[in-house]
């Protein structure tokens, strides 16, 4: 993960609370859908593969699986303009249809999104911004325990979400897109080629990307004053509060 970078937005974002007029927490979940690479397969010929189906050189490029996240956020509003950090688990699904049968690929990851946006009109909001993750786990079927091509992974990526919002009342619905900064390098693995048909194989460079589909909720609302409330959405409802 990038620690310098982070500091330096999590340091602006704990100084906008000074002048912050509304803060919110929250929890949120939903699900998501992951674009990766293609698979180079290597046939016959390449004299990588060795009785392998198929026969000839082949890419397989990856299907998308529905995955899911789930999390919490921290929302400080200045007037329509707000800052949103979010702290959320992610596991991600994709596969690759190999010639004798599909190959799962997963990973799990923790996302420290700092969100950026603006209130357009209610009850819309747009945002963007970075995201930090930390990747705990990514998993190939069928890939061998082979020391000449191991399969590896970084434990850290950085990407760019550009999304849009809408609260009704405490309760809210997101849609983003998230792109990868940090590329994936390209790889060479060793699949069980008995079970999937593939020998050795190159997992091709990509840039990550994923869309991101959620719901939220509003838990607790505290006004600049200090005063607070739990009843209402984002700016809407009623402004009594709770002191």
């Amino acid at each position: 993960m990038k620690i310098k970078p982070l500091f330096i937005v999590i340091l602006l974002t704990t100084f906008s609370f000074v002048q912050a007029q509304e803060y919110t927490f929250g929890v949120k979940g939903g699900i998501n859908f992951n674009n990766i690479g293609e698979l180079y397969h290597y046939g016959d010929a390449s004299g990588l593969g060795i009785n392998v189906t198929p026969n000839d050189d082949t890419v397989f490029p990856a299907e998308k699986e529905m995955g899911f996240q789930f999390g919490a956020f921290g929302m400080i509003a200045f007037d329509k303009f707000f800052i949103r950090p979010e702290v959320i688990y992610v596991s991600s699904k994709n596969n690759y249809p190999l010639a004798l049968k599909t190959a799962n690929w997963t990973s799990t990851k923790i996302d420290i999104p700092i969100l950026f946006g603006y209130k357009i009109y209610d009850p819309v909001s747009l945002y963007l911004g970075p995201s930090f993750s930390s990747i705990s786990d990514m998993k190939l079927e069928g890939v061998e325990n082979d020391p000449n091509y191991p399969f590896i992974f970084k434990k850290s990526s950085t990407s760019i979400n550009a999304g849009i919002m809408a609260e009704f009342g405490r309760f809210g619905i997101d849609l983003r897109y998230q792109y990868g900064i940090t590329k994936v390098a390209e790889q060479r693995v060793n699949i069980n080629r008995g079970i999937y048909g593939t020998n050795i194989a190159d997992l091709l460079e990509y840039n990550p990307s994923q869309i991101q589909l959620s719901v939220h909720i509003n838990i607790i609302k505290i006004n600049g004053d200090g005063g607070h409330r739990i009843k209402s959405g984002w700016r809407g409802g009623n402004r009594g509060c709770l002191h």
